[in-house]
């Protein structure tokens, strides 16, 4: 397995540097790290890698990164941020059997999990933990579902972030849309 090159690719539509979904917040991955408790040495995925602010913070920890996407730019961007990072361009379920075991996994996409999701399990070690971070419902409901068929399922937390901001010589709070974490320990 060859990780892809850097296509050169343009991000019509959004600002540069901005990949297309939802961002992870910044608050998010601290509470997602926590529950990761990624030690030294350990096996890292990032699973729809996205900008790779997940596996960023993920290398604090460990230099064994790995993060799979479907979207060219944002293999290029996690490239680009952590440069020893393996990561890889393509659909999971093809990717993930030739990848080493894994010891903690971050899902931050959930394109085609319900083929990718048994693989990453077969490549799970034991004692390894997956955190989801998704936006709607009903994908965390799916994840939710797929994690207690395999009796990993331990919890699932909502995350719900608010910023300030200056309003009438004052400060209000804004929301950011919440997040569903689903927490699995195999």
């Amino acid at each position: 397995m060859k990780p892809s090159g850097q296509p050169s690719v343009k991000l019509s539509g959004n600002p540069p540097g901005k990949i297309p979904g939802t961002s992870t917040q910044p608050e998010n991955i601290a509470i997602a790290m926590g529950k990761l408790s990624i030690d030294q040495g350990m096996v890292f995925l990032d699973l729809g890698c996205g900008s790779g602010a997940i596996s960023l913070a993920a290398s604090r920890y460990t230099d064994k990164i790995y993060g799979i996407d479907s979207r060219p730019q944002a293999v290029e961007a996690s490239k680009a941020l952590i440069p020893v990072g393996n990561f890889f361009l393509g659909d999971a379920s093809e990717i993930l059997p030739e990848m080493p075991k894994i010891d903690r996994c971050f899902i931050g996409g959930t394109r085609g999990i319900e083929g990718s999701f048994p693989i990453l399990i077969e490549k799970a070690r034991p004692g390894c933990v997956v955190v989801a971070n998704l936006a709607r419902i009903g994908a965390a409901s799916l994840v939710t579902g797929l994690m207690k068929e395999r009796g990993i399922f331990e919890e699932i937390i909502q995350v719900q972030i608010s910023r300030g901001y200056d309003l009438a010589g004052d400060i209000a709070l804004r929301p950011v849309n919440p997040i569903f974490m689903v927490v699995g320990r195999c």
